[in-house]
């Protein structure tokens, strides 16, 4: 596949250009390291190699049209979201509650409403058809879902995208920890979502920060290239880009390299269940460990593992999360099994769930985090508002959002959850 954005920035470094021009390095740790020159294109409104490049990436996932962000998978969704609510001309979304941070921080930011689709544990993205069905009236610009969540759960996108075809409704699709579906023939575009949010640098070969936002129609493109002007950098990385541009490359011409390891990944589970190692059923792309059924909360047995030399994604109060991409070695492979093993085992303690709750809303996402507001410990906020957005990363989702009203319970959970202290209106 040819690999514009690569080919110019080449040739430009290679041309002894005196650059009077951004960056300030001049090129010379990061030869590549521009700006928007002249020939370079206009990420926001590509008409040369940006577009051509992104038209690449469109043809691969079987897009209408794709959309390069700098800015992760967190600015596609903040566009995403933009232009379907300029697209219905409604304010108010129906979403899985155990969203991204990126959803609730664009309802502050476009003042949009939101109907809470719970999932039946935390922080899991799976939600049922007919919940979303329930949630969608006439005011509803679009559905949300995220699939794969952070645990490795997937909602099944074709029957909610029969469901919002029927509703009249676009369906969105978080798919930032499902890029490398695109070698399973499951990727959600292909289930019939309408837009989705890829992170290529979750499972990708691509470098941190960069994410696709793919798009059925290429109608919405204009929409969503002005959204992302409006809350992306005027300065997009060209070291950013130009990963996408060959992780294009990669995904056309190394589909059974890619295969391979997640193949491998397979088959691990498979070792790790015949060892009786307790896994959560996840995607092809994570092992989703229940430390406690192993004697240890997620957070410890991660811990055993790094002493072990294996960095894993998450460790939280049940479950370890090991995230693989389709260039792990293969060594790798290896190298966790053992460190698995090593782990001595422990009697099983109680599942450390993080329940489910309802808060009560009292006043919008917006108003409350313009509101004038405090920061108070968490154990003297049961009863006061949220006032601002509390995620610790990962998994990135809020427990409590703006404008809803702390309780004692929800207080206790956010504790657990590592909050300290809350920002709530005065």
């Amino acid at each position: 596949m040819e690999t514009p954005i690569h080919d110019f920035l080449k040739k430009y470094a290679e041309s002894g250009t005196a650059r009077l021009h951004m960056p300030g390095g001049k090129g010379l740790a990061y030869p590549h390291d521009i700006t928007e020159i002249n020939g370079a294109d206009v990420l926001y409104e590509p008409e040369g190699i940006i577009r051509a490049s992104e038209d690449n990436a469109a043809a691969l996932f079987g897009a209408g049209a794709s959309c390069y962000s700098c800015g992760g998978a967190t600015l596609a969704i903040q566009a995403m979201l933009a232009a379907a609510c300029e697209t219905a001309g409604k304010r108010t979304i129906a979403a899985g509650r155990c969203s991204h941070r990126s959803l609730i921080d664009t309802a502050v930011l476009l003042g949009l409403n939101v109907n809470w689709i719970y999932p039946d544990e935390f922080p899991c993205g799976t939600i049922s058809p007919s919940d979303i069905e329930s949630a969608v009236d006439g005011d509803t610009a679009a559905v949300f879902v995220t699939s794969v969540d952070y645990l490795g759960g997937q909602c099944d996108i074709p029957a909610i995208a029969e469901v919002c075809r029927r509703k009249g409704v676009l369906l969105l699709v978080d798919n930032a920890h499902g890029a490398y579906r695109i070698f399973t023939g499951d990727h959600p575009l292909k289930l019939g979502a309408d837009m989705t949010a890829d992170s290529a640098h979750k499972t990708l070969p691509a470098v941190t920060g960069t994410a696709y936002a793919h798009l059925a129609d290429r109608g919405y493109r204009d929409s969503v290239k002005s959204a992302m002007a409006l809350f992306g950098s005027s300065s997009p990385s060209y070291l950013m880009l130009e990963s996408l541009d060959l992780c294009n490359r990669y995904i056309s011409e190394e589909r059974e390299t890619a295969l391979a390891a997640i193949r491998r990944v397979s088959e691990l589970k498979t070792a790790l269940a015949e060892d009786d190692i307790p896994l959560r059923r996840s995607d092809a792309m994570r092992i989703t460990i229940d430390a406690n059924a192993l004697g240890y909360t997620g957070a410890e047995y991660a811990d055993m593992l790094r002493k072990n030399g294996v960095e894993c994604e998450m460790g939280g109060e049940r479950y370890t999360v090991l995230l693989f991409s389709v260039v792990q070695p293969a060594a790798d492979i290896v190298r966790v099994a053992e460190a698995i093993r090593a782990v001595p085992l422990k009697e099983p303690i109680p599942p450390r769930d993080i329940p489910v709750v309802i808060p009560e809303t009292v006043v919008s996402p917006r108003e409350a985090y313009f509101a004038p507001g405090e920061l108070i410990p968490i154990t003297a906020s049961a009863g006061r508002i949220c006032a601002d957005i509390h995620s610790p990363c990962p998994p990135c989702v809020p427990i409590v959002m703006p404008g809803e009203r702390i309780t004692p319970e929800t207080a206790e959970i956010m504790r657990r959850y590592g909050i300290t202290t809350v920002k709530a209106i005065k």
